[in-house]
């Protein structure tokens, strides 16, 4: 703390003569704990670079320090120091500090799990600070709050201010002033009791508008007169300061609404010298009671939102002297009675004819000018408990009474905004879920449409080309069943020569062997056709030679090639053959050439097609590449993706490439690269286990 306080002034000693001194005595440990401490008091006047140099001074020595307490803060502001630093360094340099802060936080967990009272919330702290620079957003808020819990669990203040200052800038980066509000008030405090008069001063400075600073005034304004009281002289010896600065400390460090008002109330009974009291909040538009407490009862009751005057609403009896609450809503003015029953104008307020109390004191909350609730005290055994001094207690907490239940408040809507954000996540991403689950089923059926297309295009391959020798066939078996209707009828008027014989006979010959092989062409034609038809269609597996196979592909694809005007340029060992998925490969080939036909040429271009092969060690290297305009770089990352075309008003589906990429590696269990540059040409490299169920 003094060496927080002196931060801003004059230093009576130089740093060099804290060297001299230092090194006289060859105290390293004590130099080592003179860089933590400077390493320390740089971060929390937010001097990073000035406080990662003195750490690393401290680093280097850290070996004299080890089994000390300093020790443990060296690594601990050390990962604060990174953290605060982390936005403003490179990339480089950022991979650097991350292996620092998972090292030393490894370093702080060993000391949290055997020593958990001085070192849990240190460690959640650092966690806090981790998450927010990894964007873990829901992760730092639950953090913060869960070292600062910690730390007023064991009466590290120091660090439950430091902590609720962390939280409060995470807001301020979130731009929630009212939440960093909530976080910065408290820090305010906490600094304010742990002793630290210039960091007290440093954050009133930095964030005037969201810290209320106390002063030995108070001022009441009403409608019709404004009172002063100068809390700091007129109370003297009679009022203990300090009883007044636990009891606004204790208020201030509870910010869940339920325990805070369990907790105001209890102090208010306590130090006010009453025997019950009510405190009546602003809920709907409507004022209730919100919380009732008593010295003969341990539990407070919170949060039930009674009317204030429930004679009305349900018949019972009043809890308290309704005229009296009223009557500070609409004035703003303290009301103070030392006997309710005989003085004052509020003796016919039902709930005092009927009970007869003695002392009564009714002061209303004010933040900001603005009335926030009121605080009703009763007792009923001496007239004249309120003294003016007692008056005085409450006026001093009634302030900072008034700003915790705002923060506690808004700390609620925090909470309920946070899980509403995480609703709303989840929801998000169930939604999301759905929609892709729909994307996959509407991508399989686009896929399977592409296969019917393809499945169809072999369909007009077939009737293509069976066409020429169906159609030779049918040419020379007319011409043989005319021929033969003459022979018959020559024969049949007996007017046969021998040379009409040996002309039908040679006509029947040639007819025959025309018919024949054209015939036998259909056929072939038709196997082949069927062959690849069939391994599309039930994609079984089997061995196959990569030529043959590939020539009974290209035959399905001849029209198209014809109208492109297009070559084909074949090179490849013919009796590699390997055992694999034939239809798979077929519709690789077919997809590769036709995406070809469609984009790397202009209509009226014609070009060279490449097909290549050979066998490397245990794989097959299936090249093939087109003479074409190429991909430019921006697109060639994006060409095995789904839907993605350059052709999307010319029928491109954006699933050519896509169906290919996903047959190479997930059922022919292979690789495949594209290789292109604009204006030369694209080549794809495919890489396929010679047999599927070996290592590529």
């Amino acid at each position: 703390i003094a060496i927080l306080n002196l931060m801003g002034e004059e230093d009576e000693v130089s740093e060099e003569q804290h060297l001299e001194n230092f090194h006289s005595r060859k105290s390293m440990a004590a130099l080592c704990e003179f860089y933590v401490l400077k390493a320390q008091t740089f971060y929390l006047y937010e001097q990073y670079s000035e406080a990662l140099e003195a750490s690393d001074r401290a680093a280097e020595l850290i070996d004299y320090l080890m089994g000390h307490i300093s020790s443990a803060h060296h690594y601990f502001y050390r990962c604060l120091i990174l953290t605060a630093l982390y936005s403003e360094v490179s990339e480089l340099e950022r991979q650097d500090y991350w292996l620092q802060l998972e090292a030393n936080q490894k370093q702080i967990k060993v000391w949290a799990d055997n020593c958990s009272e001085s070192f849990a919330h240190k460690f959640w702290l650092v966690a806090a600070e981790m998450a927010r620079i990894s964007g873990f957003d829901l992760s730092a808020m639950d953090l913060y709050d869960r070292a600062i819990a910690l730390a007023r669990e064991h009466d590290f203040i120091q660090n439950e201010a430091l902590a609720a200052e962390l939280a409060a800038k995470f807001w301020l980066g979130k731009e929630k002033e009212e939440f960093a509000h909530i976080y910065l008030t408290k820090a305010h405090y906490g600094y304010q009791y742990w002793g630290a008069k210039r960091k007290v001063e440093s954050l009133e400075e930095k964030y005037p508008q969201l810290i209320v600073r106390t002063s030995g005034k108070t001022t009441t304004q009403t409608k019709n007169r404004t009172t002063t009281a100068t809390t700091s002289s007129n109370l003297g010896e009679t009022l203990d300061l300090t009883t007044v600065m636990k009891a606004s400390f204790a208020i201030s460090g509870e910010i869940v609404l339920s325990r805070l008002l369990e907790r105001l109330m209890k102090i208010a009974i306590e130090n006010a010298g009453a025997q019950k009291g009510f405190l009546i909040l602003e809920k709907g538009g409507n004022w209730a009671i919100e919380a009732e407490g008593s010295v003969q009862e341990d539990e407070v009751s919170v949060l039930q939102s009674l009317p204030l005057n429930p004679i009305a609403a349900s018949g019972g009896s009043p809890l308290l002297a309704s005229a009296i609450a009223n009557y500070v809503i609409r004035t703003q003015e303290n009301v103070v009675l030392n006997n309710a029953a005989q003085e004052g104008q509020f003796t016919r307020d039902p709930y005092i004819a009927a009970t007869q109390p003695k002392s009564i004191l009714c002061t209303p909350l004010l933040h900001q000018g603005k009335l926030t609730g009121l605080l009703y005290l009763e007792n009923n055994l001496t007239e004249g408990a309120f003294t003016t001094d007692r008056l005085e207690l409450l006026k001093l907490l009634s302030a900072q009474i008034a700003i915790s239940i705002e923060n506690a408040q808004l700390y609620k809507n925090l909470q309920e905004f946070n899980q509403n954000l995480e609703q709303l996540v989840s929801d998000r991403t169930q939604q999301l879920s759905n929609t892709l689950e729909a994307l996959k089923a509407t991508q399989t059926q686009l896929v399977e449409s592409e296969k019917m297309a393809s499945l169809g295009g072999l369909v007009a391959g077939v009737a293509h080309e069976i066409n020429t020798p169906i159609g030779v066939g049918v040419t020379v078996a007319s011409a043989l069943a005319e021929n033969t209707t003459e022979f018959a009828s020559i024969y049949k008027s007996g007017k046969m020569k021998r040379s009409d014989l040996e002309e039908f006979v040679d006509i029947a010959t040639q007819s025959s062997k025309a018919l024949l092989i054209n015939l036998e062409r259909a056929a072939a034609l038709i196997q082949s056709f069927k062959q690849v038809a069939v391994d599309r269609s039930s994609e079984e597996r089997r061995t196959f030679q990569i030529r043959p196979y590939l020539d009974e592909i290209l035959l399905q694809l001849k029209p198209k090639l014809k109208n492109s005007q297009h070559s084909l340029k074949i090179k490849g060992d013919s009796k590699i053959a390997i055992d694999s998925y034939p239809g798979a490969l077929s519709q690789v080939v077919t997809n590769l050439l036709i995406n070809s036909l469609i984009h790397a040429y202009e209509p009226g271009i014609s070009g060279e097609l490449i097909f290549a092969w050979e066998q490397e060690g245990n794989r097959l290297k299936f090249e093939y590449a087109d003479e074409g305009k190429g991909i430019p770089p921006e697109n060639l990352s994006k060409i095995f993706e789904p839907f993605f075309t350059t052709k999307r008003g010319q029928g491109g589906s954006g699933l050519g490439l896509h169906i290919v990429y996903n047959l190479v590696t997930q059922k022919l269990k292979g690789e495949i690269e594209c290789l292109s540059e604009v204006g030369r040409g694209t080549k794809f490299i495919i890489k396929l286990p010679m047999q599927i169920d070996s290592p590529m």
